[in-house]
């Protein structure tokens, strides 16, 4: 098992994300789950492996994993956020899975015990890290010789379509969100695939792959619904702070005309990138 210490969370994590994975599950993971089986797909777990799931949320992933290793297996679940895990938690119970444990942690400084695990998953949970470098050396220790890494983050927000169609409506009326340059820990850290690489070596990996995947997802029932979701990131409430009330009603026009064409009976779907890196220890 992971062993107890301290806590001391990298402070990079919004509160009001933790807000918005509470509010609004059920959509984040018709968006991000397609991505998780892509992470599956490619880390290939079996059954009786030890999976540590980094940055694990409210645990669907974990939960996944713990599936797949099955009853001799096991699976742990990291994160610094406590309302996110006591869901996961709670999740777990209800599934009567009792191969699973959530550890409240940052993995960039908590005590692993060395070769601990046979895999390591990351969905969307890597991008926050105060020192990546330091991280993923941290993590690495964790695994065992031979073990493997499979991650799921987001690319240039460029290249993603939802995000372009974003952008574009809204900027001539708000500007643009500012998201750091490559590198700065927040959703688009390994924006520039490079410095996921390069992270990776020097954390102690081999074998490091990163390639594009593209997947559609259904970001919500109807245009208002896609709408209302948007303009609750993080990123937009930041963005819309202090704008003046006409120019922030305009953003959200053009962001309801952006998105019709995307709307069908099976909700709004929209295409999504992000990287998938693999490596070993």
């Amino acid at each position: 098992m992971v062993s107890d210490q301290t806590i001391h969370p990298r402070h990079h994590w919004p509160a009001a994300a933790t807000e918005l994975h509470l509010r609004d599950a059920a959509r984040i993971e018709a968006v991000n789950g397609p991505f998780g089986t892509a992470m599956f797909e490619a880390v290939q777990l079996r059954a009786g492996e030890r999976v540590l799931d980094v940055g694990c949320g409210l645990g669907t992933t974990t939960l996944d994993a713990a599936r797949l290793v099955s009853r001799n297996g096991s699976a742990v679940g990291i994160d610094i956020t406590v309302d996110l895990l006591d869901v996961a938690r709670q999740n777990a119970a209800k599934a009567g899975l009792t191969n699973v444990e959530f550890v409240e942690a940052d993995a960039q400084i908590h005590s692993f015990r060395e070769a601990e695990f046979d895999a390591i998953i990351s969905r969307f949970g890597i991008m926050f890290f105060d020192d990546a470098d330091a991280a993923f050396g941290n993590m690495g220790r964790a695994l065992r010789p031979g073990g493997r890494l499979v991650t799921v983050c987001p690319g240039d927000p460029l290249q993603s379509e939802w995000v372009t169609i974003a952008f574009a409506a809204a900027a001539p009326h708000v500007g643009l969100p500012d998201v750091g340059p490559p590198g700065t820990p927040g959703p688009f850290a390994f924006a520039d695939p490079n410095l996921l690489t390069r992270a990776l070596h020097a954390g102690g990996f081999g074998d490091v792959t990163v390639e594009k995947v593209t997947r559609s997802a259904r970001f919500g029932n109807d245009i208002d619904d896609v709408v209302d979701y948007i303009t609750s990131l993080p990123e937009s409430r930041q963005l819309f702070a202090g704008q003046p009330d006409e120019k922030i009603a305009a953003a959200i026009d053009a962001l309801r005309e952006a998105f019709a064409p995307f709307a069908g009976p099976d909700g709004v779907v929209v295409g999504e990138s992000a990287w998938l890196a693999r490596a070993s220890r």
